[in-house]
Parts: structure tokens; C-alpha cells; sequence
């Protein structure tokens, strides 16, 4: 009899352990986008209902300059909605000869769009190149 109660009652934590409900992994992603017609595929990813973290989105490389345009506005008020953190890389603004004036407040300048993925990868993001 002794050695049937740890049995019954690894038994009785195995029921207990699969009543209770899985919990949802939160996933944090970093997507470094340097081609601005994939922003429309990263707004779509934004608004999945199962998407539970958080999406930090770094534009970098020659189309940066579109930041500046008026479509432009409408990946922010999406992003906003959807919880979607825009950056610009300081080095492809530079060599784009984009004054960080003109960048919309809503976008954070880094310095290099590359180190800045790195470190947040540090802090458990997933990373994703466009």
C-alpha cells in the first residue's frame, strides 16, 4: 500500500496538469524592412487576433525616404491601432540626405538598424528580414 500512494499521486498531478488550459506564448518581433511594399504583409501579420507581443518594426536602406510621404500616415494610424512600434535607421537617413526633422514623431530614430535588431533579440524578440 506504502509504495501505490506516490504513484496515485503523480497520477492525480498528471490530471490536474492537463484540466488546465495552455497558456499563450507572448512572441515579440523585430522586422527589419527595407522594402516599403512588404509593410502592407507586416499590417496584416499585426491584426491577427492570435497575435499576442509585440511587433517593433525597423525601416532601413534606400527607400527610406519614403517616410516622409504622405502614405506614409496610414502604416502609422495602422500601426497605432495594431500596436506597431515604427524605427528608422539614423544611417540610411543620413545617406538618403533625409533631415531628421521631416521624420514623423511617431517614428524613433536608432542609429543603426542592424545593432538595434541585435539588442532587442537580446531582450527575447524574434527577428524577421524583409
Amino acid at each position: 500500500m506504502k509504495n501505490i500512494i506516490p504513484y496515485l499521486l503523480l497520477f492525480l498531478s498528471f490530471g490536474t496538469m492537463a484540466q488546465q488550459k495552455p497558456q499563450t506564448e507572448s512572441a515579440n518581433f523585430v522586422i527589419l524592412v527595407s522594402n516599403f511594399e512588404h509593410l502592407d504583409a507586416v499590417m496584416m501579420a499585426a491584426q491577427d487576433e492570435n497575435r499576442n507581443g509585440a511587433f517593433q518594426v525597423v525601416l532601413y536602406g534606400n527607400e527610406v525616404n519614403q517616410i516622409t510621404h504622405s502614405n506614409m500616415t496610414k502604416h502609422l494610424d495602422f500601426g497605432q491601432k495594431f500596436k506597431v512600434n515604427f524605427s528608422v535607421c539614423q544611417m540610411s537617413l543620413d545617406r538618403s540626405k533625409i533631415d531628421r526633422e521631416t521624420v514623423p514623431k511617431e517614428i524613433e530614430i536608432v542609429d543603426n538598424a542592424f545593432l538595434y535588431s541585435f539588442h532587442l533579440q537580446k531582450k527575447g524578440f524574434k527577428s524577421l528580414t524583409l
